[in-house]
């Protein structure tokens, strides 16, 4: 399952208690003087994670807004107090003008690292649908699938990432963001995913396996 965030486009393949794994593209700049012979070898982008996920910046908890469309397709309030983990087969929606995350406290942040995302232009595969590792914390706008869900997106750099947490997660829950939850008024949205209660960090799953295939480049 893919999702877009401003000019990235990211996969996350695993999340547990020891890493969290994700493929991490850059689109072509929308500057019209920008050029491929200008492209730099590599970008570096940052990405911070807290666990538990920080409250919204107008004090309303993380999970405030966010909606699971039900068995008749109506949509509810996703529920976490009674485990409820319908939304991973399901579509998530937000209500309209939802706030963005807050900034975390310091020591709820379990991961900080600066990603080297290497130039490998190339079309990478898009999925939507629902996804079992979690979902955005907001709205955003996403590549157009067709029917079958998939497409193709253009991105000049591209890399999988394996990373070990700074520290163990303390919920269940890490929101990841690739703008250090700032400014409050952002226009990017984070990742919200759950930290999966079996792993193998020995080998990645088949499934694993064929996410981390799309980082492999194709024609330029």
């Amino acid at each position: 399952m893919s999702h877009a965030g401003g000019d990235a486009i990211f996969d996350f393949v695993q999340i547990c208690s020891h890493r969290v794994k994700l493929i991490f593209g850059i689109t072509p700049p929308t500057n019209p003087q920008a050029s491929p012979e200008n492209r730099l070898t590599a970008i570096y982008r940052r990405i911070q994670a807290a666990s538990p996920p920080p409250s919204r910046a107008d004090g309303r908890s993380w999970e405030f807004g966010i909606l699971v469309k039900d068995d008749e397709k109506n949509l509810r309030p996703l529920r976490l107090a009674d485990g409820d983990d319908s939304w991973k087969g399901r579509t998530v929606d937000f209500v309209e003008d939802i706030a963005s995350l807050g900034q975390p406290e310091p020591g709820k942040i379990v991961l900080d690292e600066w990603l080297r995302v290497p130039a490998k232009p190339f079309d990478r595969p898009f999925t939507s649908g629902p996804d079992r590792l979690g979902f955005l914390s907001a709205s955003y706008p996403q590549p157009a699938t067709g029917e079958d869900g998939k497409t193709q997106v253009r991105v000049d750099y591209n890399a999988v990432f394996d990373l070990r947490w700074s520290r163990a997660p303390e919920s269940r829950w890490v929101a990841f963001s690739f703008d250090r939850f700032q400014p409050p008024e952002r226009e990017s949205v984070e990742f919200i995913g759950q930290v999966q209660k079996d792993c193998d960090c020995g080998d990645a799953a088949p499934a694993d396996q064929d996410q981390a295939a799309q980082a492999a480049p194709g024609p330029a």
